[in-house]
């Protein structure tokens, strides 16, 4: 079983909101399954993750139910589940529903895009490429992420937002497992953010649209083409 350091770049509670138990051993499990220290399949038993963060059995039941929203884990009985499987064809259909969703969320997005907004998607691009001198894949697929989701959440659309949630873990899962080969130059995956940039600033909706699908499918593509073994 694997140990739970504290990951990189969890996102900091309110002040005076110090996190819950279940939050901390949500965070610390799901760290775990994203890095592969939980390999697909693996079981996690509940009595051997409490005992192991500290707490009872009643906080890692509800990061654990947190995690099988996330769709990292499976449940399998009242004490005991397993990190879900990666499968080849569900990760084409997140890539393929997510280049939806952000093609979409991009175009509502755009008249809320201003020097403020790209400046800050520019600093996380920075950060991207920090991390990926520093070869910290995990730290650096936070900031990615939070790249898309910003364009997400300027959207204005509870819909489109509510939509995208849920692919977030999975889609961090598989970058995290395979980005490393795929990109040896961690860098130039920062910069691959760059043509998106590029067109937001155009203001052209069909050209944001068609950045965001075409770097969310560079991906996929990316990862067929690279020879590797199907996922199952």
């Amino acid at each position: 079983m694997p140990n739970f350091p504290s990951p990189p770049a969890v996102p900091k509670p309110a002040v005076g909101a110090p996190p819950s138990l279940a939050d901390q051993v949500y965070q610390q499990v799901r760290a775990a399954i994203i890095q592969d220290r939980y390999e697909p399949g693996a079981p996690l038993v509940i009595a051997e993750i409490a005992a192991q963060a500290g707490t009872s059995p009643g906080p890692v039941r509800e990061a654990l139910h947190r995690l099988e929203r996330d769709g990292l884990v499976e449940r399998h009985t009242r004490s005991a589940a397993r990190v879900t499987p990666l499968s080849t064809r569900e990760i084409f259909e997140l890539f393929s529903v997510r280049s939806l969703i952000e093609g979409s969320a991009v175009r509502y997005a755009l008249p809320h895009v201003g020097p403020e907004q790209r400046a800050e998607l520019e600093a996380l691009v920075e950060a991207m490429r920090a991390e990926g001198r520093a070869r910290n894949l995990y730290a650096l697929t936070d900031a990615d992420m939070a790249f898309h989701r910003r364009l997400c959440e300027w959207s204005d659309s509870p819909v489109l937002l509510s939509a995208w949630l849920p692919l977030y873990s999975q889609i961090q899962r598989f970058i995290v497992r395979y980005h490393g080969a795929l990109y040896p130059d961690l860098v130039a995956l920062a910069d691959t953010h760059l043509p998106i940039l590029a067109a937001l600033g155009e203001g052209c909706p069909d050209a944001a649209a068609q950045a965001v699908q075409a770097h969310i499918m560079l991906t996929w593509n990316s990862y067929q083409s690279s020879g590797k073994p199907s996922l199952g």
